[in-house]
């Protein structure tokens, strides 16, 4: 307890702790102000044993802030990796992210921004469960963003100090923080807390950026937490270095990164403060062919730089506004086998955090990305390096780019085929015969495939239209055997062939996903004690879109699909047309073909129409990733329901 109550505690004072332990090791990190008189040391220990330890205050005549102790470290007990094996650290050879025993750290991350803002106790807790048991192992969030603020569910603001002021932190706010930064770490999940330097607003002056990073480091230095100064930043020097200088004088042994903004390169690569290189592919705009070729092309880069270290891709595109399901995944595969050791995927409404979040956090992608993280984890994944020289067939379509990766004895190679009939690998210097085996990026389904002989042209077809990853293998290895067993367990792949979905924010996904473009934008309404939603500019948001789960039909495999709406609206619904995805060329005739609806009927103040869809292609190839869409033709609609039954060929 401090001797006096200063006027700003986290300016007017600093207490600087030293530890020393078994063996004379010797660790160091501050306290940090906690209320009233309150100052709190935390540390994370290397080591069990004893450890002494000091603290120094600025303020000389501060009696209570300069104290010694001992503290009795017990061995970590229990299943939770971040105990058993201790918090993530660099590799000795700068290559990936390993725990601190050695063992490597698979990043499977998540955006959740917005939680610390929006999220209750019990939503938390939801996702925590969500996503462990996806297998994700990084939850990437912003402390107080200011477009999050302006709708802050908690009613405690994040300082005391008068904005545009940061220097004093508001207690109450972290205590809720600290809550769910122990939730996700004791669950095994590591934080990556970014936008130290930009919270709430872009940019507040050097001085004060270091005073809050100080804290915050100092505050969460002892958890499993990694560090960003930026959040979607372009290069700000200043402002970059006194966040991560102040991050490393407050939590030495925390690993600091850069989220930097889309296609903003590795500025800060050589810095001795940055632990790892977190580049960000990005939206692009809903353009696959940019999403891609950034995810290939932005680790090559970075990969040509010195000195080596890991590389994440922190940010790609997310399902919801701008994509769906298979641009996620898409980007998580090439990313992976181009030389990243870590991505991150993300939701539009989880990393906002919207009243839908509870539905939205099981989004398709979300079992899509846990198919990929079992499939690598079943593998020496951190052993890769990436090869695309030896693809012989690289389309000139760069939103079809395929990659390729292979362990440095050769005896382990992944290649991945988003939309590609065959590839053609020279395997020249490998071994001399591979056993291969497909796997089905969308629900992890698996095919045996034929004995390969290596050769300076091998070419190996893929089992249908769809993204298939290929897993290569010298013969009589468990590779193979391992991988089989990871998926089975998953059991991800739904073989129905009906799908609904009703219009609240609570409602179970059942195969449809609706997508918000910028024309389709609805509201949570109520309508005679129905839940729905409501197209309140209907000039504006003149469609309803809906995306098909690509485990229920993905690049045609149905000769037709019934569509069915239930709706309801104040004028006859004359010009309502359902606009779907067709087989056939990606022109508009094909991605929007029209019909008119096939049955309409009335109930209790409500209308059902039904439509036929001959041929769906259900490519990803509209707006957002949407298989359909259902045009409203300026008609202001109340919408409850829509199931889709289809028809295989």
């Amino acid at each position: 307890m401090s001797d006096r109550v200063y006027a700003n505690p986290c300016v007017d004072v600093e207490v600087r702790v030293r530890f020393e332990g078994p063996g004379g090791e010797i660790r160091s990190g501050m306290a940090f102000w906690d209320g009233g008189s309150t100052y709190v040391v935390r540390h994370a220990f290397p080591l069990p044993g004893e450890w002494r330890w000091s603290a120094e205050c600025s303020d000389s005549s501060n009696g209570g802030l300069q104290q010694t102790g001992v503290v009795r470290v017990q061995p970590a007990r229990g299943r939770n990796p971040l105990a058993r094996h201790g918090y993530p650290r660099v590799s000795d050879d700068g290559r990936t992210l390993v725990f601190a025993d050695g063992t490597p750290f698979l990043w499977v991350g998540d955006t959740c921004w917005a939680a610390p803002v929006h999220a209750t106790s019990e939503e938390w807790d939801e996702y925590l469960n969500s996503r462990t048991k996806k297998g994700y192992t990084v939850l990437q969030m912003s402390i107080a963003p200011e477009w999050a603020l302006k709708r802050s569910r908690k009613g405690i603001p994040p300082f005391l100090s008068a904005l545009p002021d940061i220097t004093q932190p508001n207690p109450a706010f972290f205590q809720e923080l600290d809550r769910m930064l122990d939730e996700a770490n004791d669950r095994g999940l590591a934080v990556t807390l970014c936008g130290l330097m930009e919270t709430p607003y872009e940019y507040p002056p050097a001085g004060e950026i270091a005073v809050f990073s100080r804290y915050v480091a100092a505050r969460y230095g002892s958890h499993a937490v990694m560090f960003s100064p930026s959040f979607d930043s372009g290069v700000h020097e200043a402002e970059t270095l006194a966040s991560a200088t102040s991050i490393r004088a407050a939590s030495p042994a925390s690993l600091v990164t850069m989220h930097m903004g889309t296609g903003v390169g590795p500025h800060f690569h050589a810095a001795n403060w940055l632990a790892f290189d977190m580049y960000q592919s990005g939206h692009n705009g809903g353009d696959a062919a940019r999403q891609s070729a950034r995810a290939v092309g932005m680790p090559a880069e970075i990969l040509a730089l010195a000195p080596r270290k890991p590389i994440i891709n922190g940010e790609a595109i997310y399902e919801g506004e701008l994509g769906g399901a298979y641009g996620v995944r898409r980007t998580a595969w090439l990313s992976f086998l181009s030389g990243a050791m870590g991505y991150t995927a993300g939701i539009d409404a989880v990393y906002a955090w919207e009243p839908d979040v509870m539905t939205m956090m099981n989004a398709p992608s979300n079992d899509q990305i846990a198919v990929l993280a079992a499939f690598l984890r079943a593998l020496p994944w951190w052993s890769l390096d990436p090869e695309p020289g030896r693809i012989l067939n690289q389309p000139d379509d760069r939103a079809r780019l395929m990659a390729f990766a292979m362990s440095e004895d050769r005896g382990l190679g992944i290649a991945y085929l988003p939309a590609n009939e065959s590839i053609a690998l020279n395997l020249n210097a490998c071994s001399p015969t591979y056993d291969t085996f497909w796997i089905h990026a969308c629900t992890g389904r698996v095919i045996d495939g034929p004995r390969l002989d290596s050769t300076e042209n091998a070419v190996l077809a893929a089992p249908g239209p769809e993204d298939w990853a290929l897993l290569l293998t010298t013969p009589k290895t468990t590779f193979i055997a391992h991988v089989r067993e990871a998926l089975r367990r998953l059991e991800f792949e739904k073989r129905q062939t009906a799908a609904s979905i009703t219009f609240r924010e609570d409602a179970p996904l059942d195969g449809l996903v609706r997508k918000t473009p910028g024309d389709g934008a609805f509201v949570y309404a109520t309508r005679e004690g129905v839940r729905c939603i409501v197209n309140d500019n209907p000039a504006r948001n003149a469609y309803l879109y809906l995306d098909l789960d690509d485990r229920l039909a993905f690049r045609g495999g149905l000769q037709s699909m019934m569509v069915r709406v239930k709706l309801h609206s104040d004028t006859p619904l004359d010009g309502v047309q359902l606009q779907y995805d067709a087989v056939g060329s990606p022109g508009k005739e094909n991605v929007y073909r029209g019909v008119a609806p096939s049955r309409q009927s009335q109930e209790n103040g409500w209308t059902q129409i039904e439509f036929t869809a001959e041929m769906p292609y259900c490519g990803n190839r509209q707006n957002s990733g949407a298989d359909f869409r259902v045009h409203l033709a300026g008609h202001r609609c109340h919408i409850a329901s829509a199931e889709v039954s289809a028809e295989a060929e």
